[in-house]
């Protein structure tokens, strides 16, 4: 996925996600995407990281994709709830 899209794809999500700002699934996919990405991620991030995944980052994006696909389903249902209501 290009840059572009998966930033849209945020903002679907950042608009439409009940509570965006303030979820530990939200704040865990943050991670985990920088985790894949090789930016910063803070000691206590990666020792969580490493207790769930060990070192294989395919573990971590399997894991990131399981829950951003969830996060853009609720968001879905959530704009859809909108929308016909």
């Amino acid at each position: 996925m290009q840059q572009e899209e998966y930033s849209n794809l945020w903002n679907f999500i950042c608009a439409y996600l009940p509570n965006y700002y303030s979820r530990d699934d939200v704040l865990r996919s943050d991670i985990l995407r920088r985790y894949i990405d090789d930016e910063y991620v803070v000691e206590s991030d990666l020792q969580w990281i490493d207790e769930c995944f060990g070192s294989d980052k395919s573990a971590v994006t399997k894991a990131l994709i399981v829950l951003e696909k969830g996060l853009v389903s609720e968001a879905l249902e959530n704009y859809y709830s909108t929308i016909i209501l």
